[in-house]
């Protein structure tokens, strides 16, 4: 696997919230999820996904910054639903992304 580095679908923003500096990346998962799901997903209107538990470490600061995920909202909109087919979709792309080196912090809980 490449590393997530070296990935053009990972974009850090760097933004200010509420007066304080806030950094995080988005990563546009909609290739694997096309490829995972034989192209059933991944395509269409893309979404930044409600799932907040992921961090990646910042090459440039050393520190970990949250992960957003982008993905088809036919997956985020499934997920939201309980629907069994796209939570064993969403759930195969976040073991791809954490074998790339993404940090699921909730499974830490």
């Amino acid at each position: 696997m490449d590393d997530i580095y070296d990935d053009i679908r990972l974009k850090k923003r760097k933004t200010i919230t509420n007066g304080s500096k806030y950094n995080f990346y988005i990563y546009d998962m909609l290739a694997i999820e096309k490829e995972i799901s034989n192209k059933k997903y991944g395509k269409g209107d893309a979404t930044v996904s409600s799932m907040k538990d992921f961090k990646l470490m910042d090459e440039e600061t050393g520190e970990m910054l949250d992960v957003k995920l982008r993905c088809s909202k036919k997956l985020n909109d499934g997920v939201e639903l309980e629907m069994p087919e796209a939570e064993e979709l969403l759930e195969k792309c976040i073991k791809r992304l954490e074998s790339m080196g993404l940090e699921n912090t909730a499974s830490k809980k």
